[in-house]
């Protein structure tokens, strides 16, 4: 037994109440400091839906954890997540007098302010938001089951749409002449338009060259980021200077583009971290900016069925968030992102990193996990099933902010 660590479950609960590791019930061990005591929440997995209310389930949970746990939730605060996002304290009689596999009665309540997630941050604190996190990180897992059938079809007609988000003609352009080597004729191409010259000049400055001053050059900035990477930029830039809205109303665009630089931001300045060369800067920015494409893809292809999740998660918790994403969407987001990222020759780390797979390159995906989570909290994306309150260290919170100027350049 373990109570002086986080820990999360995973279990199952049978029809006659017997219960174990297993699937269709999730639960978040948050010990206790000096200053709260023990945390437990608990919630029907969405990946795993059992068909019964987490209220029907969590005595025999809670009964199963109070005999793992021991002594270290004997004064746990105990909280159940409904389908609907709700949240109520839960507590359990007396344990004195269970007998062995029987659960407690359990009574429910809202908090102090409600049954909504700022009312239980209110009441609970760190801790609560500790075990979202945790509870998070466990839906978040990518699949390993191979692709479904539907899955494969959905991911087809996003590939197929006549509406699918592509750079224009100066990205082909760009990407003809950079195969070729030819950097002055890249920096021509991209000169005559205001808006991407902009953006790829902003690129430079904030870039690993940086350190050789500011430039206002184009053709100085091509040959600091190499054709190669300026194909990239390139991509990102026209796609963002494209995309400021389109088909989809209620999507977010410029919060979209916003999180995505966070997240490069982040990306970059985790690699010292990591023992990542300093040469590879500029790829960590790249990753983190278009490893959430599939949502513009998804915005753009079928506008009907993002505004059904958005409608379904505005200012809702992770938890209903990852259920809604699972219910609505035929496959995760993160694969469409990993089938748009090879349809345009992204490199095989970064779309597989985008992709949640660790095969590839595991350290590339294991920074990129870890800095969507910071983008997050940065620049808060309200499609994105990830809480906001993940700390920021400050190696991340200064890279976002020297970010700035590219920033305001894209709005």
């Amino acid at each position: 037994m373990d109570g002086h660590n986080p820990r999360t479950f995973e279990l199952t609960v049978a029809a006659d109440g017997a219960t174990g590791p297993g699937q269709g019930v999730l639960a978040a061990f948050v010990p206790a400091t000096a200053h709260t005591p023990p945390l437990v929440a608990l919630a029907c997995d969405p990946r795993h839906d059992p068909g019964r209310t987490i209220e029907e389930l969590a005595p025999h949970a809670i009964a199963w954890l109070r005999g793992e746990l021991m002594d270290a939730v004997a004064a746990a605060v105990w909280v159940v997540i409904d389908n609907y996002g709700r949240f109520y304290r839960a507590t359990p009689e007396s344990f004195s007098g269970i007998g062995a596999g029987m659960a407690p009665l359990v009574a429910y309540a809202p908090f102090s302010k409600g049954y909504g997630i700022d009312a239980f941050y209110a009441d609970i604190g760190a801790p609560g938001e500790a075990a979202i996190e945790l509870l998070t990180a466990i839906v978040e897992q990518p699949s390993q089951n191979p692709m479904t059938p539907p899955m494969t079809e959905f991911l087809d007609a996003i590939e197929s749409h006549g509406n699918l988000p592509a750079p224009g003609m100066i990205f082909h352009k760009v990407s003809v002449a950079a195969e070729e080597g030819d950097a002055r004729r890249v920096a021509s191409i991209i000169q005559p338009d205001p808006v991407i010259s902009t953006l790829v000049i902003n690129y430079a400055n904030a870039a690993r060259f940086a350190a050789s001053g500011k430039t206002a050059s184009v053709p100085q900035a091509v040959t600091r980021l190499g054709t190669s990477f300026v194909k990239r930029v390139v991509f990102v830039a026209d796609m963002m200077a494209r995309y400021q809205k389109g088909a989809c109303p209620e999507f977010d665009y410029r919060g979209f583009w916003m999180n995505a630089v966070a997240t490069g931001a982040a990306m970059r300045a985790l690699l010292p971290e990591y023992g990542v060369p300093a040469a590879r800067a500029d790829d960590a920015f790249t990753t983190g900016l278009v490893a959430g494409i599939g949502w513009l893809a998804v915005a753009e292809t079928y506008p009907a069925l993002m505004t059904r999740y958005l409608e379904r998660c505005k200012g809702a918790d992770p938890i209903t968030k990852a259920r809604a994403q699972r219910e609505i969407f035929p496959c995760e987001i993160c694969k469409v992102s990993e089938r748009y990222l090879q349809r345009f020759e992204f490199p095989e780390w970064v779309s597989a990193a985008a992709a949640g797979r660790s095969e590839v390159d595991r350290q590339w995906y294991d920074i990129l996990a870890r800095a969507i989570r910071i983008g997050q909290a940065l620049a808060p994306f309200e499609c994105l099933a990830i809480p906001t309150t993940v700390p920021v260290p400050d190696a991340c919170r200064a890279e976002w902010q020297n970010w700035q100027g590219f920033v305001a350049s894209i709005r």
